[in-house]
């Protein structure tokens, strides 16, 4: 697949147990009709900044620790490749298409989207793809690809509306890292810092490489400017 240069998407640090919180139930129930073989096909979406990629990601790593044949890809970094490119995926156990919705316009991409589909349930594979929108707001001009599309299996994300979302993806990757972050702080970034799921991860990677795993209880001083720089990412956002 590196020969023919896909814009294969990193691993981002995200696991299945990280999206634990009341508001992804629907969401893990999927997974774990994907894991079973239950459905073929799974169809995510929500707004940006909630999180659609780490997803896919963590599911694919699911799937690798089984020993399956896992592979993310964007199909917005993908659009200028040539089509050919994508039958390399076409034996994968699980391939996950991120930004389906960028292949609005592009009917060519679309085919090939669409003969994928074919040759992965050929294979006995499966596919997730993930999106802005939903299926019936997606803007193709192949309907065989949109009726596929639309009968997948759909569920939307979380905005981050719940704090009990908030909450357990937080401590559970604080836990999974083994980070210790001083409790004022999580409370604080839980309660006034970015609600959506990928927004606050970033947040949290900002704020472990700015206080480099110090566990010594911080100064009045500190802790200011560690919330200042919360609200300053909320903010811009």
């Amino acid at each position: 697949m590196r020969q023919l240069q896909l814009q294969i998407e990193p691993q981002l640090d995200a696991q299945i147990s990280d999206f634990s919180g009341p508001g992804w139930s629907e969401i893990v129930d999927g997974i774990r009709q994907l894991h079973a073989g239950l459905i073929s096909r799974f169809y995510l979406y929500g707004e940006a900044g909630t999180g659609k990629s780490h997803l896919l990601s963590a599911i694919c790593e699911s799937y690798l620790e089984l020993g399956k044949s896992a592979v993310q890809v964007s199909l917005l970094e993908l659009l200028d490749a040539p089509i050919e490119a994508i039958n390399a995926l076409e034996q994968c156990d699980l391939v996950a298409l991120d930004d389906i919705e960028a292949i609005s316009g592009v009917k060519h991409w679309q085919k090939a989207v669409f003969h994928l589909i074919n040759h992965n349930n050929q294979f006995g594979g499966q596919l997730i793809f993930s999106s802005r929108y939903a299926p019936i707001e997606l803007k193709l001009e192949l309907p065989d690809l949109q009726s596929r599309l639309t009968q997948a299996v759909s569920a939307r994300l979380p905005n981050g509306s719940l704090y009990e979302d908030r909450y357990e993806l937080v401590h559970s990757v604080l836990c999974r890292r083994g980070v210790v972050l001083d409790p004022q702080i999580v409370d604080y970034l839980l309660e006034h810092g970015p609600h959506q799921a990928s927004l606050l991860l970033q947040m949290l990677d900002r704020l472990e490489n700015l206080l480099k795993g110090e566990r010594t209880k911080l100064s009045g001083s500190t802790l200011r400017q560690i919330y200042a720089l919360i609200d300053e990412y909320k903010q811009s956002q």
